[in-house]
């Protein structure tokens, strides 16, 4: 619908036609096709969902033989995009990089209002999962959009996510530091992204300068593993490859590059799973769960006679 003419923010008009908010659509039938074999990707990967843009076009060029190019990229982000808009996908099946918010707001609409919040903190109790770890256990991506689906995996585990794509930022790398010199234990950083140039180069150099920034603060520099994507995982799973950009032309030549949504969720989420199991110490998780649980029945008992 054109909004020439209407009232907008900055005063300004604009002759537009692309949608806003929910929208009625009717593709062609190619774009009906290609609707169907995302949805059947959706209905495949269920269990991993949010799943990125970029992860549904490696799962199509895999199984559909749809284009492995920018432009059919390009053509599945629109597609993705008119398709959430007239209901034909559910908008959170696809990962964005949603906008961020800060500040706070929070109250009681009256003291029985915070007492059934008593009995939810009740319930909701827990130990940290770290509790008796002989090593402290974090993981480094390298695209936010993947957070949600390998925090799902980690949290049970008690590790934490973090992306690795801002460490070419000085500041980003020095928090870093500073987060793992505070600890009594030594850090084990388990990394997930690209097999490409410039997804290696960020990492090696954010390793080198996270551990200098860690001595320097009088902590032990952490012990870096390079957990997804790896050579040996490209031939495994057969991936599908790219020619190294050619301004990407950081360190020695790379004759193929693989990008990490070309694992599909459930390759991804078992690389990590054993990753995260062999760096945790898993009877030291089972007891602190164990102590945890029969804490948190103690205090919902506790918290019930509240009523």
């Amino acid at each position: 619908m054109s909004t020439a003419g209407r009232n907008t923010v900055s005063g300004r008009t604009y002759r537009r036609t692309r949608p806003r908010g929910f929208a009625p659509w009717s593709p062609k039938p190619n774009t009906v096709l290609l609707v169907e074999q995302v949805r059947a990707v959706l209905d495949e990967y269920r269990a991993h969902l949010p799943m990125t843009a970029r992860q549904v076009f490696y799962r199509l060029v895999g199984n559909y033989r749809f284009p492995k190019d920018e432009k059919a990229y390009d053509r599945l982000q629109e597609t993705l995009n008119r398709a959430r808009r007239a209901r034909m996908i559910p908008m959170d099946a696809i990962r964005d990089d949603r906008a961020a918010s800060a500040g706070h707001s929070f109250g009681y609409t009256g003291p029985a209002d915070f007492w059934d919040s008593v009995r939810t903190s009740a319930r909701d109790y827990a130990r940290p999962l770290t509790e008796g770890q002989r090593r402290a256990v974090e993981v480094w991506i390298e695209a936010v959009g993947m957070m949600p689906m390998i925090a799902e995996v980690t949290r049970e585990y008690g590790v934490l996510v973090y992306c690795s794509g801002g460490f070419e930022s000085v500041c980003a790398k020095h928090d870093a530091a500073a987060r793992i010199a505070r600890r009594e234990m030594p850090t084990t950083v388990l990394s997930v992204g690209d097999r490409d140039p410039s997804g290696l180069s960020i990492l090696d150099a954010a390793a080198e300068d996270v551990a200098q920034f860690v001595e320097e603060l009088g902590g032990t520099p952490p012990v870096v593993k390079r957990l997804a994507v790896t050579e040996e995982q490209i031939a495994r799973y057969g991936l599908e490859t790219a020619p190294q950009k050619p301004a990407d032309r950081r360190g020695d030549h790379m004759p193929a590059t693989v990008q990490a949504e070309a694992l599909s969720p459930t390759q991804l989420t078992d690389l990590l799973r054993a990753g995260v199991e062999e760096a945790v110490d898993l009877r030291a998780l089972a007891r602190v769960k164990a102590r945890s649980e029969r804490e948190r029945q103690q205090l919902v008992t506790k918290a019930e006679r509240l009523r």
